[in-house]
């Protein structure tokens, strides 16, 4: 079929591209830090403690504080750190690049692209499709 060979030349098209190459990066980067793996870990298991303090019938004031101040240290070296936001923004910009490629896969079929036309049409242009 002559749409699924396109469609995966596309793929390696895309797959090629430098933003794809910096995402691929980024994940795997992400992926094999291991101060960022601890650090996770230990915000989920900081947030497991909370539900679980959460959950008590006489709860105690002073270990959830603990516990939301020990999460909230946590969340911040998360994503502060160099890696992590290397792969936010690499993600972004993999996102970005996949919208690109659908906005304009959708213009060709439709002569519009969806984003563009809003249901009164205040913000296309005449040749959206719908009828004026």
């Amino acid at each position: 079929m002559a749409i699924k060979e396109k469609a995966a030349e596309l793929g390696e098209i895309i797959k090629q591209d430098p933003v794809t190459q910096a995402y691929f990066a980024a994940s795997e980067a992400y992926k094999n830090d291991a101060e960022l793996k601890k650090l996770i870990f230990e915000y989920n298991v900081q947030q497991t403690a909370l539900g679980e303090e959460y959950k008590k019938a006489e709860r105690d004031q002073s270990v959830i504080d603990a516990i939301e101040k020990r999460a909230s240290d946590l969340y911040k070296a998360i994503t502060e750190s160099p890696v992590y936001t290397e792969f936010t923004k690499a993600q972004e910009a993999m996102n970005d690049l996949i919208n690109m490629v659908n906005s304009e896969i959708t213009m060709t079929i439709f002569g519009r692209v969806e984003s563009e036309c809003t249901h009164d049409c205040s913000t296309c242009h005449s040749n959206c499709g719908h009828n004026h």
